[in-house]
């Protein structure tokens, strides 16, 4: 993964405590920081008083209520005595209401959100760092995605689920064409086999994909070299590399395998395309699970997910993933215990409830993976957290570089201007937008 940008603990809070050599009580080697207190035995925050005891609630928002609902009573068969009290709020909404909610002591104490929401979150104060809980973290998520939320050396957010499009393949299509189901590794691979299978007057195509978007034509050149930028100043020089016209002509001459105009590159002609069993792959994301699951038992095919292709003598295929986060308010009353409870949703207990109420893909550590039920043996989870592995987490994009990205590739691929001529025409327009916002 190219960044541009876990335990459960047997302790609550401070009625923890440890058996001495002679089965009396010992208290607690504890020691402080940022105001808080820290218990090293138990490697846990001791948690506030009023928050252990339950005379005040620990408040928690969530996109899910059943996540929600499934994770505090996990949380509860430890921490009996804790009250949470959950508020439905979506993740792309949170961090607008705790910057209105949070200092006037109405917010939340954690709240999940998007990784691309949370430099807004630190600036304004409604993010905190996870402090001593950094490292125990880290090493369940791994560190890829704990860089994505890591600023100036302290972690800001826990990652809770991955989200990346990867490539789809109708294995048993495949076999049947090729004599074998493995999936492509290479356009290359894929360009041989649309010469013999593909026929327009038919509506018959080997791939499909939204080729009019950058984020779906982003694999591509980032296999060939390139890379969006971290701000609009890297974007801008980014829009005038050399890698990026590199990329473009060769984007530019996929069309031959899927020649339909942007603007008909459409979810109906290919997600629903591929349920009907005669499309070999599609580039799409875990959303399309559920019905490409009942499309292969109603239809008699298997299908596998992998990371996309990659041009062949280049690099690995990288896409602009999706990372949700759990996050502790910066203007949390009970810092404490906010601490153990975002502690608590990396854990191999939180990760199985997320992915066995919602179907999200747990953001951990491929060695954690195995841990959560279910998960480990889910081929088609698997190859989305494959790819996602291999993503860049851009911590922000404008809506200036979408608009201008996304232009330039739908002229690239409706081949309604040369690939120089759209990137020339790339490079004013996103100079001419960003003067616009000054």
């Amino acid at each position: 993964m190219r960044l541009h940008a876990a335990r459960i603990v047997a302790a609550a809070g401070i009625i923890a405590i440890t058996a001495g050599a002679a089965g009396c009580t010992a208290a607690p080697e504890a020691t402080e920081g940022d105001g808080i207190e820290w218990d090293a035995d138990a490697s846990a925050y001791v948690m506030e008083e009023e928050v252990a005891s339950g005379e005040a609630p620990l408040q928690v928002w969530v996109e899910y209520p059943e996540y929600g609902e499934a994770v505090v009573a996990a949380f509860n068969d430890i921490y009996p005595d804790v009250r949470v009290e959950l508020t439905t709020v979506a993740k792309v909404d949170a961090v607008n209401k705790m910057q209105l909610d949070g200092e006037a002591g109405k917010g939340a104490d954690v709240y999940t959100t998007n990784f691309t929401d949370l430099p807004r979150a630190i600036a304004s104060g409604v993010a905190a760092p996870l402090g001593e809980y950094q490292d125990a973290i880290t090493e369940r998520v791994g560190t890829e995605f704990a860089s994505a939320v890591t600023r100036d050396g302290e972690l800001y957010g826990v990652p809770l689920s991955t989200e990346s499009i990867a490539l789809f393949a109708n294995t048993t299509l495949l076999e049947q064409l090729t004599g074998s189901a493995e999936p492509a590794t290479t356009w290359e691979e894929i360009r041989a086999l649309a010469e013999t299978y593909n026929d327009s007057a038919s509506n018959q195509w080997t791939i499909r994909w939204l080729a009019g978007q950058m984020y779906y034509a982003y694999p591509v050149l980032s296999s060939l070299g390139w890379s969006i930028g971290d701000d609009e100043a890297e974007f801008a020089d980014a829009l005038a590399s050399d890698s990026l016209l590199t990329g473009l002509e060769y984007y530019n001459g996929l069309r031959d395998i899927w020649d339909v105009n942007a603007a008909d590159a459409t979810w109906d002609s290919i997600e629903m395309e591929f349920t009907k069993g005669q499309t070999p792959y599609v580039i799409t994301g875990p959303w399309a699970f559920s019905d490409f699951d009942a499309a292969a038992a109603e239809n008699g095919f298997e299908y596998a997910v992998t990371p996309l292709p990659k041009v062949d003598g280049a690099g690995d295929a990288a896409t602009l993933a999706g990372l949700s986060v759990g996050v502790v308010s910066g203007y949390s009353a009970y810092p404490a215990a906010a601490r153990v409870f975002a502690d608590f949703l990396a854990s191999e207990t939180a990760a199985e409830t997320l992915y066995s109420t919602t179907g999200a893909i747990p953001a951990l550590d491929e060695a954690a993976i195995q841990d959560v039920p279910g998960l480990a043996d889910d081929e088609h989870a698997a190859g989305v957290l494959a790819q996602s592995r291999q993503a860049d987490l851009v911590s922000e994009i404008s809506d200036a570089q979408w608009t201008v990205s996304n232009d330039l590739i739908a002229g690239v691929w409706d081949r309604s201007a040369s690939p120089a001529d759209a990137q020339a025409a790339a490079i004013t327009g996103f100079d001419d937008l960003i003067g616009l916002s000054e």
